[in-house]
């Protein structure tokens, strides 16, 4: 069961790219980031509550970043 994101959940997604750009963007190029900010969004695709998806989203792919710098180190 796949449910449509609000509009506000998408604008909280698009600020989740910036904030890890900002973090992230001298090691990782924007589009890394945002398709990696991407496959974490579609692994809450199903989620029926959608309050935390944003949330959890960021955490999941500030995870997968962050584990990516630390191999390249």
């Amino acid at each position: 069961m796949s449910t449509h994101p609000s509009l506000r959940e998408l604008l909280e997604i698009r600020l989740v790219v910036q904030r890890l750009t900002a973090k992230f963007g001298t090691v990782h190029s924007a589009d890394h980031i945002h398709d990696v900010v991407d496959e974490s969004y579609r692994a809450f695709e199903d989620a029926r509550i959608r309050d935390f998806v944003p949330l959890l989203t960021e955490r999941r792919a500030r995870h997968a970043l962050t584990t990516a710098v630390r191999t390249v180190q």
